[in-house]
């Protein structure tokens, strides 16, 4: 058996209106230079061991909600879903989410606006 890995998972209700203004959020920036520089959701948050392919964003209507929906809703199309959101006991509305997956390393959980909903483990 493998060893078990944490995601961590952030919600938010009303604060991006967009896929798009979610992943602007997320993303480091990459210079001419080459070398990333860190988002401010990245700097917040204290992630290390960067792995940008790790980090999933959702936003509820891109699943078709127009309104916030609960976690279990919002996040069932999150890699490795079915093994953590049954971990998940908050009915919280959200209209958008971010998932940070190993090998990436959130050292500051609550150092963002986000609401933290937690760590969960899974198997890769």
């Amino acid at each position: 058996m493998t060893e078990a890995n944490v995601v961590h998972v952030f919600l938010s209700r009303g604060r991006f209106s967009s896929l798009e203004e979610i992943r602007n959020y997320v993303d480091a920036g990459w210079p001419e230079n080459g070398d990333a520089k860190p988002s401010v959701f990245m700097g917040d948050t204290g992630i290390i061991e960067l792995e940008p392919m790790c980090v999933e964003a959702i936003h509820a209507q891109d699943d078709g909600h127009l309104t916030p929906v609960v976690p279990e809703i919002l996040l069932r199309g999150a890699s490795y879903a079915d093994q953590w959101l049954p971990q998940v006991e908050s009915t919280e509305l959200a209209d958008a989410a971010i998932c940070v997956f190993a090998p990436n390393v959130v050292t500051n959980p609550h150092g963002t606006a986000l609401h933290h909903l937690g760590g969960f483990t899974y198997h890769a």
